[in-house]
């Protein structure tokens, strides 16, 4: 696990999802400096402490640890327009995907 990657991604998931590191510490109960080391990748939490994070934030253990989320690739804008397409139910996701596409094929040119 690339300890980088990961603080930048819990950091863009924390923004995306409008908390503060003051309201991370309180949710995970554990001091906001312990957080604040998470981000700025001092320390790796425990493998609970991760899965625990990934759930309040409400995406999969994997987007928090490997995903392309630093800032020069994926802004915390899309981070949040992401979280939104993962709510939606199954045929609004092919929607979205579709108009993607014909958007895609219309700016391609």
């Amino acid at each position: 696990m690339d300890i980088l990657v990961f603080a930048n991604n819990l950091r863009a998931f924390r923004r995306a999802n409008g908390y503060t590191q003051v309201e991370m510490s309180e949710l995970l109960h554990i001091q906001r400096q312990t957080y604040c080391n998470y981000e700025n990748g001092r320390r790796i939490p425990s493998w609970d402490m991760m899965a625990e994070i990934a759930s309040i934030l409400n995406i999969s253990l994997d987007a928090l640890i490997r995903g392309s989320l630093s800032s020069n690739i994926m802004t915390e804008d899309a981070v949040r327009t992401f979280l939104e397409y993962q709510k939606l139910p199954e045929a609004a996701q092919n929607e979205v995907r579709n108009y993607i596409d014909t958007l895609a094929k219309t700016y391609a040119d």
